[in-house]
């Protein structure tokens, strides 16, 4: 009786393996795109988030920007903390403040303002509220990172008529003060009078990619406002960086 021996041949050995090879390079190849997809996907949709989010809570302030309840007495002149801004505070990015009152015997304060990171040039956007910061001086949140890896902050005051309102100060820098913020207008000085006239704020927010995103340096360029009180930026690295603009009514001044 004959036996029937059945087998590959090293030719469809050899088939197969090239076949095989190829199927894992391509699943391979595969993986490669749709996780660097993913990355950054998510890393663009981090930003929105944390873009998002940051803005609805500070236009929020600035809407209530400047209300004193007519019983509150802690402050001798609560009429001179309104609003405020810093030009320039932190390489060339703005800070921000606002004053209200919550309930007739609290009064709040709140900054925004650019800090850097420890041992690092990267900055984030920190938030300091502050209850009764004259009398008291309740700390709520101690500028904790309120938006990671921003790049830009601009802030930008306009009056009724829509001309940008320079300076607006009780806590006045050096840009503010060669503005003439110092000049006295009646028994304010011009800062703290032209805090009545915000009738409109205007915030831009730049915020970049926690990872590097592009496979190349990408040349960008963010312009946000114009200058001289503006930024005019120009980046050449592989990192994804957008701008968030959010223009509000601050009901409560002029």
């Amino acid at each position: 009786m004959k036996t029937r021996n059945s087998g590959f041949t090293l030719a469809e050995v050899l088939v197969s393996i090239v076949i095989g090879a190829i199927s894992i390079a391509a699943a391979f190849a595969s993986y490669n795109y749709f996780n660097k997809s993913y990355k950054s996907v998510s890393q663009k949709a981090a930003i929105n988030s944390s873009a998002r989010d940051a803005l609805t809570v500070i236009a929020r302030d600035l809407r209530n920007a400047g209300y004193i309840d007519i019983n509150f007495t802690r402050d001798s002149r609560p009429e001179i903390k309104l609003i405020n801004l810093r030009q320039k505070y932190l390489d060339n990015l703005d800070s921000l403040a606002v004053w209200y009152t919550t309930a007739p015997n609290d009064r709040m304060r709140v900054y925004y303002r650019p800090m850097k990171y420890q041992d690092s040039n990267k900055m984030y956007l920190a938030r300091e509220v502050v209850m009764n910061p004259v009398t008291v001086g309740t700390v709520i949140y101690d500028n904790i990172e309120f938006v990671p890896n921003i790049v830009d902050f601009q802030v930008v005051f306009k009056d009724k008529e829509g001309n940008e309102l320079y300076p607006v100060c009780d806590y006045c820098g050096p840009v503010e003060n060669a503005q003439g913020s110092g000049t006295m207008v009646g028994s304010y000085n011009l800062g703290q009078a032209n805090m009545k006239k915000v009738h409109k704020a205007e915030i831009y927010l730049t915020i970049e990619s926690a990872k590097e995103v592009f496979n190349t340096n990408q040349e960008t360029r963010i312009r946000n406002h114009e200058m001289p009180y503006g930024n005019d930026l120009t980046f050449n690295d592989k990192y994804y960086r957008e701008t968030f603009f959010v223009s509000v009514h601050t009901r409560n001044l002029a």
